[in-house]
This record gives C-alpha cells, sequence and structure tokens, in this order.
C-alpha cells in the first residue's frame, strides 16, 4: 500500500510540475514536422529516393536523400524506425550538420526518453565520452502521421571526430570483442561484416584482424602484460564511464552490445559510444518492467571482468563514481530535471502519438501512462542510486 501511494504521489508531482514548465514555455514552443515523400513504399533493406521536408510553423526546407526502414527487434513492431541519408549536410531540428540520420520511432518506451537521458548523460561525463544528440519531432510518411519519434545523429566519422585520411583510425558498430568464446553469435552467412565494421567502408577493406588483435591481447596476455599495456589499448577512463553507466541505467544489452568501438587516429586508444538504451531505466527491452530484479552482469563482458580483477581499476572505479556523485551528475535531482526539460516537447507531439499508439497496444507489457511511466523512471533513478551507493564504498 505504502509503495502504491509512493508511485500515485510521483506522478501526481511530476504532472504538477510539468504542468508549471508548459504554461510558460509551451506557447514559445513548436514542434518540427518531418515529411518523408517517396514514390513507393520504404524498403528495410535497401534505400528508396525520397525528399524530406522540414515544417515548423510557418516555415518549411525541402531536401533530397534516401530512407530506408532501420531496427532489429524493434522491426517487429507497426510503428517503424527509419534511416535517412540526405544528398548534403543539414542541421536537423537543431541538432549539428549531418547527411545521416536516425528517426527513432521509439515505440516501446513511453516516455520517449530513456534513449536520450542515457545519452545525454553519457554525453555529460565527459569530453570522450560521446553519444548521439537528439531532438523531436512529428514525423509524416507520404502524408500519414506516424508519431512522435526522437531524431538521432547517426554516430559516423564526423560525430566521432575521426581522422579519416590516418589508416589506423576505425568504427565498429557492435563488434563481437566483449563476448565470451564459447558465447559468441553465429554469423550471418548473407552478412560478411560480422563486427559490424562502419569506416572505412567494408567493402574497400576488412579490418575485423583489428578486433581479431583486441581479443588476444585481453584474453591471451598474461597479467603483468595485460595490466602494464592496457591503458595503449582501451581509453580506461572512457571504460569506466561506460561501465558506470551501464550499472547505473541498469543496461543489460549494454553489457556486450548496443556501442560503437572506435579509434580516431594512430596516437588515441580505442573508445567506445554509447547507442541503443531503451533497456534501461525500470524497464527491459521488451519493454518488461525491471526495477533492479535483473542486474547487467557486467561481468560477462571478458574486458571488464578483467579489469575488476584489478584492486586499482576497482578503487578508480569507485572514485569515479564518487566524483560523478559528488558533480551531481549521477543523481535523482539531475535525471528530474532533464525530464522536465524534455517533458513540454513530448507533450506536443503526445496526444497524436496516442492516437495512433494507445498505451494498451500490442508489445507493451502494460497498460501504463506516459505520465506513469516517467513516474517509474524516477522510482527506478532513487533505487539506483542507493544501491551504487551501497555498492560503491570505499
Amino acid at each position: 500500500m505504502k509503495k502504491i501511494y509512493v508511485v500515485f504521489l510521483m506522478v501526481v508531482l511530476f504532472v504538477l510540475g510539468s504542468a508549471c514548465v508548459r504554461k510558460s514555455k509551451v506557447e514559445k514552443l513548436q514542434l518540427p514536422v518531418i515529411h518523408l515523400f517517396t514514390d513507393s513504399d520504404i524498403q528495410w533493406k535497401e534505400r528508396i529516393p525520397c525528399e524530406l521536408s522540414v515544417v515548423i510553423g510557418n516555415d518549411s526546407v525541402v531536401w533530397s536523400g534516401k530512407v530506408k526502414c532501420r531496427g532489429g527487434v524493434s522491426s517487429k513492431y507497426n510503428k517503424h524506425s527509419y534511416s535517412v541519408k540526405l544528398a548534403e549536410a543539414h542541421s536537423l531540428c537543431g541538432l549539428p550538420s549531418s547527411r545521416s540520420w536516425i528517426l527513432n520511432a521509439s515505440y516501446i518506451d513511453k516516455t520517449f526518453m530513456r534513449h536520450k537521458l542515457c545519452y545525454d548523460l553519457f554525453n555529460m561525463m565527459g569530453d570522450n565520452d560521446l553519444a548521439p544528440k537528439c531532438a523531436y519531432a512529428l514525423v509524416r510518411e507520404n502524408s500519414q502521421p506516424q508519431g512522435l519519434y526522437v531524431v538521432m545523429q547517426r554516430l559516423n566519422k564526423h560525430v566521432l571526430g575521426l581522422d579519416d585520411e590516418d589508416p589506423e583510425a576505425v568504427i565498429f558498430k557492435e563488434p563481437k570483442l566483449f563476448y565470451p568464446g564459447n558465447k559468441m553469435p553465429d554469423k550471418d552467412p548473407l552478412d560478411e561484416n560480422y563486427h559490424g565494421q562502419s569506416f572505412p567502408d567494408y567493402e574497400k577493406g576488412d579490418r575485423s584482424f583489428l578486433i581479431d588483435e583486441l581479443r588476444n591481447f585481453i584474453v591471451k596476455t598474461s597479467d603483468e602484460e595485460f595490466y602494464a599495456h592496457v591503458g595503449e589499448w582501451f581509453d580506461i577512463q572512457n571504460l569506466i564511464d561506460w561501465h558506470l553507466i551501464i550499472l547505473f541505467t541498469n543496461s543489460g544489452d549494454g553489457v556486450l552490445k548496443n556501442f560503437y568501438l572506435y579509434k580516431k587516429d594512430a596516437n588515441t586508444p580505442y573508445r567506445i559510444a554509447l547507442w541503443d538504451c531503451d533497456h534501461s531505466l525500470g524497464r527491459d527491452g521488451d519493454n518488461e518492467k525491471n526495477m533492479l530484479q535483473n542486474l547487467p552482469e557486467e561481468r560477462r563482458n571478458i574486458l571488464i571482468d578483467r579489469m575488476m580483477k584489478s584492486d586499482e581499476y576497482v578503487q578508480k572505479l569507485k572514485n569515479r563514481y564518487a566524483n560523478l556523485r559528488q558533480s551531481g551528475i549521477f543523481s535523482y535531482e539531475t535525471i528530474e530535471k532533464m525530464m522536465r526539460e524534455n517533458d513540454p516537447y513530448i507533450r506536443l507531439g503526445l496526444e497524436e502519438n496516442t492516437r495512433l499508439w494507445p498505451y494498451n497496444s500490442e508489445n507493451y507489457y502494460d497498460s501504463s501512462t506516459y505520465e506513469e511511466e516517467c513516474a517509474l523512471i524516477l522510482e527506478f533513478v532513487k533505487l539506483s542510486v542507493n544501491r551504487l551507493d551501497s555498492l560503491m564504498k570505499p
């Protein structure tokens, strides 16, 4: 009974607080509307030509490009995400100029915030902690409303700051680097690019040998060699921050996948950029509620497992957590503030989205509302902070 009362109170406080923000700001806000115009149905495998029109109030622009549907597990949902590649780089919804964009349907996340909260938080943690910048927009496919979307940067060589003239610059999307040997995913016979090399183009040169080198270093070196040289291979501060955000958000999928591995040039170590965080902050990727009943088990990751055997690394992890708590980055107050800042934009598109995709639609575990889901995130953050405060004691 007490727990029900607490959740109810959080819902009331969030609604009242959001209403205050909306009253002062919503009149000034306008949600962009992105129109995708094509001559045929948008495909999953091949991009087709499109015109992308962005309408904000009475202003509009039209750009040419190509589009396809995107998604793995999310492809089963009726609301689809899109991958757009423009003919020329443009700023979309106020985000930095780029040719490549993701229009994320965010179907399974009724708050439309889990991706953005995790990405914004990681970007706040350090200059070398990179994740996509995001905005909100309504999307139309050939004039048919598709609802509210999260507009996201695609993590490419420009966003990650690669020197594309450097022969050692490389990007892998979800390489099978950190899996234990007996848990390696099967290879898709139709896809030779097993480790998700996205730069340079796989067709221009297979760099999978680099992942083999990294695995050999992690798995086969002696303790003396490993701990003496791991900082030359990986940016340890970036690794610690990635480790901590997985723990803080309880992102179970993030232990072995949902990241980009990249190397800017010959003089920098490998770093990890955050990606795909719908499996976090109180829900699993299939929308099942997870209020820390199931934990990430980060030691499934062969690199983290070996690092955790070092007292020096464990102490650095605890010190970094203490720093993030002291600075307020890892706090209930910061997450609540970020949510209140997102809320007015989301509410501008929420009515249309819930009309198209009601709260009791298929693939949801329950019929919780937007406000209830926001309260769930805040309840989760309290639990997570308490858990980590205890776990990270000196």
